[in-house]
């Protein structure tokens, strides 16, 4: 491999770190990507650069292809379009990656090893190979120095965020903290024992649910830098998707009976990730979801499971299995949160604005004072147009973006658990959507959330609660005609008083504030104009006198300057942030 500049790009030329941060920080102001992505503004440019500044910005972006509550849907859509154009490493670098990380000789874990990869990424490369004992595996090998390129990258980028002074404060997203999940996200997927925990987790909880089938993951030969996962064929499911509209344009039906029930699998498994593992697969888009039709001779052709709805005997499983892949991006749900989340399903059964935004409410975290009543008119909007559209009708990204930032201007901060399942449910919701239009998500979820609610509501400790609240209740019946009679009492003595409560109080007050202050200076500036002028006309020849009167005059004038350039400021600001 040559090192000349013609055939390597930038980021592989520049390898001291101050030129570095001389390019990234060039090619930031060139595209204009910090007020870009604080703005949510031409995606294009921003996709632009993060190809032109390489390996780690691609994977950022990539990253954030998938992360609509942090990006608005467009620039999802346009990071999508990122493409890994990363030269593969020599056979020999695999090679010796593989046996520094497992101290062992290739040949004494695998029989055979594709020397050429069938898919090269900015993290890492892909290969076929087999096991000693046959088994057909498939190894990702990350690409030599790549954890130390992704670290400079990350802190350069971090040091290059001081220019946000020169973006108004109008931003529509939190760079710094958009950063840090960045950083953790990159950090997560270079440590490769974590997808390994992830892998082997969520293959006990899902493989054989029915036509779920999730490849084993071989601990044996993983490492930090090398993943050993099962081989798996099939195809991805978008595949099969744009067959099945194909066959719907021609008026074929064969694929009707399939679609149902692949998309009836994929609801109920998601949500038994949901609401009884409280361990799901975070980013379940359509290339992460295989499909592979079995033939008579193969294994597994004749599977059977337990009939439906706990009837007595087995039924046989249709031709064909769901793949589950990649494993670096799960969510994980504490017993408290599966419950603020069930409550939130069943909330939103009754279309109550208020009850719905308690219930998220429980779920979140306050980051300031929060004005829930202005809280819950902000959110009415949302609700209506759910409560009002199909399923198939709602941008499940836009929504969720919308949501955060309508929650992060009331200073709800919302649990990353919630948004990370905000977003796979959205995912799984679109291909749900396409194979079967007439399944709603929402309306098998209801189900399994009162399921869970039934199932871990105490009623122990509520008959208690309700007993002690009962017997407080009796304590103080006796009080209330006496309670009663001094309130009257009190009215009757003219010693009623009447608090108002009202929305957004605390703006309110400042903007009176404000208003008394530039009064109060104007009739302090007009009482310093005249009294300058009645200096200066009273006293003429008393140069003393005089110079006091001018001395007020350029007061005066400083003050209105200043006062006139803030009031042009605010108004700039105000124009920017439309």
């Amino acid at each position: 491999m040559t090192n000349n500049n013609e055939e390597n790009p930038q980021w592989q030329v520049n390898q001291n770190r101050h030129t570095r941060f001389r390019t990234i920080v060039s090619v930031l102001r060139r595209y204009n990507v910090l007020s870009n992505l604080a703005r949510q503004k031409n995606p294009d440019q921003v996709r632009a650069a993060f190809e032109e500044l390489g390996p780690t910005f691609i994977k950022i972006g990539q990253i954030l292809s998938s992360r609509t509550d942090i990006v608005k849907p467009e620039f999802a859509n346009e990071f999508k379009k990122l493409q890994n154009n990363v030269r593969a490493d020599d056979f020999s670098v695999v090679k010796q990656t593989i046996e520094q990380q497992t101290g062992k000789p290739i040949n004494e874990m695998f029989a055979q090893f594709d020397e050429r990869p069938f898919a090269s990424a900015s993290m890492g490369q892909t290969h076929h190979a087999t096991l000693l004992n046959g088994q057909k595996v498939v190894v990702k090998v990350q690409h030599p120095g790549i954890d130390a390129e992704v670290a400079l990258d990350i802190s350069l980028f971090e040091r290059a965020l001081p220019l946000l002074r020169y973006i108004p404060e109008s931003s529509v997203v939190d760079l710094r903290e958009m950063v840090g999940e960045i950083k953790r996200s990159l950090f997560n997927e270079l440590d490769t024992s974590i997808e390994v925990k992830n892998g082997l987790r969520f293959y006990r909880l899902n493989n054989a649910d029915d036509i779920i089938r999730v490849p084993r993951v071989y601990a044996k030969y993983s490492t930090q830098k090398v993943l050993v996962n099962q081989y798996m064929p099939g195809t991805t499911i978008q595949h099969f998707m744009a067959q099945m509209l194909a066959a719907d344009e021609d008026g074929n039906h064969q694929y009707d009976d399939e679609r149902r029930y692949l998309a009836h699998v994929l609801v109920q498994n998601f949500l038994k990730q949901v609401f009884e593992d409280g361990f799901f697969h975070a980013d379940p888009h359509p290339g992460n979801i295989l499909l592979r039709e079995l033939q008579p001779d193969d294994i597994g052709y004749h599977d059977t499971v337990p009939k439906h709805g706990g009837k007595i005997g087995k039924r046989q499983l249709p031709p064909y299995r769901l793949v589950y892949l990649d494993f670096g991006m799960m969510g994980e749900i504490s017993p408290a949160l599966m419950a603020g989340i069930a409550n939130v399903v069943v909330a939103v059964t009754t279309e109550d604005t208020h009850q719905v935004g308690k219930a998220i409410l429980a779920i979140s975290n306050r980051t300031g004072v929060v004005d829930e009543e202005a809280f819950f008119s902000e959110l009415a909007p949302f609700l209506s147009q759910y409560y009002n559209s199909g399923l198939g009708d709602i941008d499940f990204q836009g929504l969720l973006f919308e949501m955060v930032k309508v929650c992060r201007s009331n200073n709800i901060q919302m649990n990353p658990a919630v948004t990370m399942l905000g977003k796979a449910f959205g995912t799984i919701e679109g291909i749900v959507e396409t194979l079967d239009p007439t399944l709603s998500m929402m309306d098998v979820a209801r189900p399994f959330a009162r399921k869970y609610i039934r199932e871990n509501f105490n009623w122990r400790n509520e008959l208690e609660d309700g007993m002690l609240a009962s017997l407080q209740s009796l304590r103080d019946a006796p009080k209330i005609p006496s309670r009663l009679l001094s309130a009257l009492d009190t009215f009757d003595n003219g010693q009623t008083r009447v608090n108002l409560v009202f929305a957004h109080r605390k703006m309110f007050i400042d903007r009176i504030d404000s208003m008394v202050n530039k009064i109060v200076l104007s009739v302090i500036l007009a009482a310093l104009i005249v009294g300058s002028s009645l200096l200066v006309q009273s006293h003429p020849d008393n140069s003393w006198i005089t110079n006091i009167g001018i001395f007020g005059y350029v007061s005066a004038v400083v003050v209105i300057i200043g006062l006139l350039i803030g009031t042009l400021h605010s108004w700039y600001t105000h124009w920017r942030r439309k």
